[in-house]
């Protein structure tokens, strides 16, 4: 065997599978960018609000509706 040859047995197998252990766990986030906010960073998405009810949102500024919801302790809300 020349050295060539078992330097490649002794490190490059070894190489590559460290290399494919890698790139398992980390090629799909470094394949493209997260799609997440990260502190730090500037926020570049649209504003969203969070309402655990739409159907509750008034439509119009006039409305009115009546609400028969006591809510605390009781948990009637």
């Amino acid at each position: 065997m020349s050295v060539v040859q078992t330097l490649l047995v002794f490190v490059g197998i070894p190489g590559g599978i460290i290399l494919l252990i890698f790139l398992g766990v980390y090629g799909k986030t470094l394949a493209r960018q997260p799609n997440r906010y990260r502190p730090g960073r500037p926020w570049t998405y649209p504003p969203t609000w969070y309402v655990p009810h739409p159907e509750a949102v008034l439509s119009g500024a006039g409305e009115t509706t009546t609400t028969t919801a006591v809510g605390g302790a009781s948990g009637e809300w």
